[in-house]
């Protein structure tokens, strides 16, 4: 009794699962720098030496450092965790993909790992007179979500044939989505610069032009929610 060939029988087929195997390949390959991104932060942070006698120690200050880098994590873990969900919910609209989305995924994947880096400046190098590490990190954050929707516009508006078929609603929601976030983000970078020219070795108001960057998401989730589809979840 013959039993049917478990392999496809065609070189079109053979060429599919080969293509198949290759986009996930580069699916994995991304999520594994979003995890690495994420762990190599947490990794930097380090408990104070910590003093046998506590007599005379001001604990606050002892642990300060720790508190800014535990708080930097937590604000890079966000920006991350919320980019690896849009890049998640992108790419699993894939049938295949070209060396043009490979490009723009590599150039996204390089702001994704240097995270560890702009945001070890902020905890030891950013000084009033020196706040180049400060815009780097949010630059960083900026950059991120930039080039996350230049991916979105090559998959669903340029190279709409690399998505699946259909998802119509889903498609337009995510495009939108996207687009709202890189705007809001680049107009908080642009607010931080003016800040930074006007207001020149003003930390406090530097610090606090940071709300900016959370605010325009919220705002994107606000304003892009009437696109949602209701198959689509967060």
């Amino acid at each position: 009794m013959s039993h049917p060939h478990p392999h496809p029988q065609t070189e079109a087929d053979r060429q599919a699962v080969v293509r198949e195997f290759e986009l996930e390949r580069m699916i994995l390959f991304s999520d594994a720098v979003f995890a690495i991104a994420i762990t190599l932060m947490a990794i930097d942070i380090r408990w104070p030496e910590i003093p046998e006698n506590k007599a005379g120690i001001d604990l606050y200050q002892l642990l300060r450092p720790t508190i800014v880098e535990f708080a930097i994590f937590i604000i890079s873990f966000f920006f991350i965790g919320r980019l690896w969900a849009a890049h998640l919910k992108l790419f699993r609209l894939l049938s295949t993909y070209d060396k043009g989305l490979i490009n723009l995924n590599l150039v996204l994947l390089f702001f994704v790992v240097i995270f560890p880096f702009t945001a070890s400046g902020m905890l030891g190098h950013f000084r009033s007179w020196f706040v180049l590490p400060f815009f780097l990190y949010f630059g960083n954050i900026a950059a991120v979500f930039v080039i996350h929707f230049l991916i979105c516009r090559y998959i669903l508006r340029v190279r709409p044939d690399l998505s699946i078929h259909g998802h119509k609603e889903e498609k337009t929601y995510l495009y939108i989505r996207a687009r709202l976030i890189a705007t809001g983000v680049t107009i908080a970078l642009v607010v931080m610069v003016l800040v930074s020219v006007i207001f020149p070795g003003n930390t406090r108001y530097l610090t606090w032009s940071f709300a900016l960057f959370p605010l325009m998401i919220a705002r994107t989730n606000i304003k892009s929610r009437k696109f949602k589809p209701k198959t689509t979840t967060q």
